[in-house]
């Protein structure tokens, strides 16, 4: 399935390799107390670099999302986005009923009919965290995303900030601002500098920091992180810890790889992330999610 051409991932230029080959491999690597029971499965997808490309979601990935959650399985939308940049993908996907952690885990949603409802959500006052980032990095630029708003202290580079209630807004304003999350972005400079600034800076030990695949860093509450959103759901939800299942492809995904039973990381991920994963699958292009989803529902008796 196609649309209009979504600001995520570029393509690792992987080499495509047998779908059929990719479902066997992964589900060979389930470990042997994985459920059979599908009801018994929680399967958290990020979005960038796993089901999303920039033209879409491909039919396997729809496949297996929709598969799975006609199984009975819960299929949870884990991502570092917030609310407003889920709810376009939500619609490309038709994901209409379940669950979406917003944020890379400080936002629960929960999505029926198409609504959705913020369910629970952890902020924080950023004020210290800007004042020592943009000390740090003059040029850098900021957001906030106090729902349903997002704050800007200038525009960010090709529009890479989603949502249409984009505002600029003074550094006052965003300090003193309650938020799930602040992006830092610093287009002028290396990534790989940009990791190394930020790591010696004292936000790194008071909050969660999660570098991006660009000079972007999303900012967290200290201790919320995608694993412990999936795992106040997976409470929730009276799933048990072996029938958790997490895919994604960065670094803010490594925490839910780490805490879920079969923890899988994308083919187009870095060696860090995949040395944390118990399997590692094809690259989103060549729809590495899609077969782990497949093999779930092969595994499970979904189809």
């Amino acid at each position: 399935m196609t649309h209009e051409r979504f600001l995520t991932v570029p393509s690792s230029g992987e080499a495509a390799r047998p779908f059929a080959i990719l479902c066997d491999e992964a589900e060979a690597a389930l470990p042997p107390g994985f459920p059979a029971d599908v009801s018994q499965v929680l399967v958290a997808l990020d979005i960038d670099g796993t089901i999303l490309t920039p033209a879409g979601a491909t039919e396997r990935v729809l496949e297996g999302i929709h598969g799975l959650s006609a199984a009975g399985a819960q299929v949870v939308i884990a991502t570092g986005r917030a609310l407003e940049g889920v709810t376009p993908v939500l619609e490309v996907l038709d994901f209409t009923d379940g669950w979406a952690l917003c944020n890379n885990g400080a936002t629960l949603v929960r999505v029926r009919g198409g609504d959705c409802e913020i369910v629970e959500e952890h902020t924080f006052v950023p004020g210290p965290v800007l004042a020592e980032i943009a000390g740090a990095l003059p040029e850098a630029v900021f957001a906030s995303m106090p729902h349903p708003d997002t704050l800007l202290s200038a525009p960010f580079p090709n529009n890479e900030i989603e949502g249409t209630d984009r505002r600029v807004v003074s550094m006052e304003e965003l300090a003193s601002t309650p938020t799930p999350k602040v992006v830092v972005r610093e287009p002028g400079m290396d990534r790989d500098h940009f990791e190394s600034v930020l790591a010696s800076l004292a936000v790194a030990r008071t909050h969660e920091v999660f570098v991006g695949w660009t000079s972007w860093a999303d900012i967290e509450p200290k201790g919320v992180t995608k694993a412990s959103g999936l795992e106040e759901l997976r409470v929730r939800l009276d799933v048990p810890g072996d029938g958790t299942v997490a895919v994604g492809d960065g670094t803010n995904d490594i925490a839910m790889i780490q805490w879920a039973a079969f923890g899988v990381a994308m083919g187009g991920a870095s060696a860090e992330v995949r040395s944390h994963a118990r399997h590692v699958t094809a690259a989103v292009e060549n729809d590495g999610a899609a077969a782990v989803m497949h093999a779930l529902m092969h595994r499970c008796g979904g189809r």
